[in-house]
C-alpha cells in the first residue's frame, strides 16, 4: 500500500526541535502509521541530526534563500508534488502564502496548520480586525488546524470556519527510565532561559525570597542566563547574601538525562512565566512526579496540573499570590504513591503516541484513499 507523504516544513529547526513537536509528530507519525515523514530545516540534515528521539525520521537540509520566508517558498516550487501531507506552523502572512503556493501546484494536497499560540496572539485576533483576517483566511484554506489546549481553543474558534483540533505537546521518550520513587530534596527547581522577560525569573526570585525566612528549601534554576540579568543576580545577592547557599544557578544542562534526574531531585517545579504556548518544561516535570506552580499565563496550566489536583495556579506577575503558593508547598507532605500518581498521569497526558493517534484519524478521514494503519 503506498505510503502518505508527510512533510513538516520547518526552516528555522534545529536540533532541540526535533524532541518538540516539530520533530516528534513527524517521527511518531512515521514509527506508527503507513506514513512517510520528513522534516525539512535549514540547519541540519541526517548527517548533522541528533537522532536518538527520532530514530528514522528524514531529516532534509534545504539552503536559508534569504530568509526563512523566501526559503519556504522555493522548497514548495520545488516540491510540493511530491507532499500528500504538508505540515506547517503558525497562522499569519508566510503560513497562509506557503498553504495557497503548495495547494497551487498540487491540487490533491492537504495541510496540517499546528497553531502553537499563547494568549498574547489571542489578544491580537480580538484587538485587530486585519490580523484577525488573515487568521481566518488562513484557517480557511487547510484541512486541519490545531490548538495546544482547550482554553486557546475557547478564544479563537469563534474565527475559524474549521473546527479546531486540540492537539497537544508532548514528551519525547527517553532511552531509560529515570527513577521518580527516589529520595526527594528539599527543592523547587525552574528550567528555562533565565533573566527573560517571558520567564519571569525575577518574580520568582523575589517571591522565594520573601518566603525564605519561613522555610529552609532550596530554589534551582538550570538554563541559559540572559547577558542582561546578570546584575540583577548579583544585585540579588547583595540584598539576600542569606540566600547564596539557597539559590543556585545551574547554567544549562543539555542532556536530557542529566536534566530528568534533576527534575526526579526536586520536589517541586515553578514556572511562573508571563507568557507560554504550552511549556514543555511543565510537562517533563511532571513526567518525573514534581508538583508544578505555574502562571495563569500558561494556557494548559489546567490540563498539566488535573485541576490543580498535581499544582497550583497562580496570578501572572503577582509576587504575594506566588509567595503564599511557595510557602503552602514547603509545608505539603510529598507521599511516593503521590508522586507515581502524578508521573502515571503525566506520561499517559504527554504521550506522543497517544497525541498523534488524534491526528492520524484525522488525517485518515480526510484523505480521499482511506489510507490504513
Amino acid at each position: 500500500m503506498k505510503k502518505i507523504k508527510f512533510v513538516t516544513l520547518h526552516p528555522p529547526g534545529t536540533n532541540v526541535d526535533l524532541t518538540k513537536d516539530e520533530g516528534q509528530i513527524p517521527y511518531t507519525l512515521s514509527k506508527n502509521y503507513n506514513i512517510d515523514s520528513t522534516i525539512v530545516t535549514c540547519h541540519i540534515d541526517n548527517k548533522t541530526a541528533n537522532m536518538d528521539s527520532v530514530n528514522g525520521l528524514k531529516v532534509k537540509h534545504f539552503p536559508l534563500i534569504i530568509n526563512y520566508a523566501i526559503t519556504g517558498i522555493v522548497y514548495l516550487l520545488l516540491n510540493a508534488k511530491k507532499i500528500d501531507w504538508l505540515n506547517i506552523y503558525f497562522a499569519g502572512r508566510q503560513a497562509y502564502l506557503w498553504t495557497k503556493i503548495y495547494k497551487f501546484f498540487n491540487r490533491k494536497g492537504h495541510v496540517y496548520l499546528k497553531l502553537d499560540m499563547d494568549y498574547r496572539s489571542c489578544d491580537l485576533y480580538d484587538k485587530n480586525e486585519k490580523e484577525r483576517d488573515i487568521f481566518k483566511k488562513n484557517t480557511k484554506i487547510v484541512d486541519i488546524v490545531s490548538v495546544e489546549s482547550m482554553e486557546i481553543k475557547n478564544r479563537i474558534q469563534k474565527y475559524s470556519e474549521k473546527d479546531i483540533l486540540i492537539i497537544s505537546d508532548g514528551i519525547a521518550e527517553l532511552k531509560y527510565k529515570p527513577e521518580i520513587t527516589k529520595n526527594r530534596e528539599d527543592v523547587i527547581l525552574t528550567v528555562g532561559r533565565l533573566g527573560t522577560e517571558q520567564k519571569a525569573t525575577d518574580i520568582l526570585l523575589t517571591a522565594f525570597a520573601n518566603s525564605a525566612n519561613q522555610h529552609n528549601w532550596k530554589l534551582k534554576l538550570i538554563g541559559t542566563i540572559e547577558d542582561t540579568f546578570m546584575d540583577e543576580i548579583e544585585k540579588f545577592y547583595n540584598i539576600y547574601p542569606q540566600l547564596k547557599e539557597r539559590v543556585f544557578f545551574v547554567g544549562e544542562i543539555k542532556e536530557r538525562e542529566q536534566l530528568y534526574e534533576e527534575y526526579c531531585r526536586a520536589k517541586v517545579f515553578a514556572l511562573p512565566s508571563r507568557w507560554e504556548s504550552f511549556g514543555i518544561s511543565c510537562a517533563e516535570a511532571l513526567c518525573c512526579g514534581c508538583h508544578l506552580i505555574v502562571s495563569d499565563s500558561i494556557p494548559p496550566a489546567r490540563e498539566m496540573t488535573n485541576n490543580e489536583k498535581y499544582g497550583k495556579i497562580v496570578k501572572t506577575e503577582s509576587i504575594k499570590e506566588l509567595e503564599e503558593t511557595i510557602l503552602a508547598a514547603t509545608r505539603y507532605t510529598y507521599f511516593t504513591n503521590e508522586i507515581c500518581e502524578i508521573s502515571s498521569y503525566a506520561n499517559n497526558l504527554f504521550s506522543w503516541d497517544r497525541i498523534c493517534d488524534v491526528l492520524y484519524k484525522e488525517i485518515k478521514r480526510i484523505n480521499d484513499e482511506g489510507y490504513v494503519k
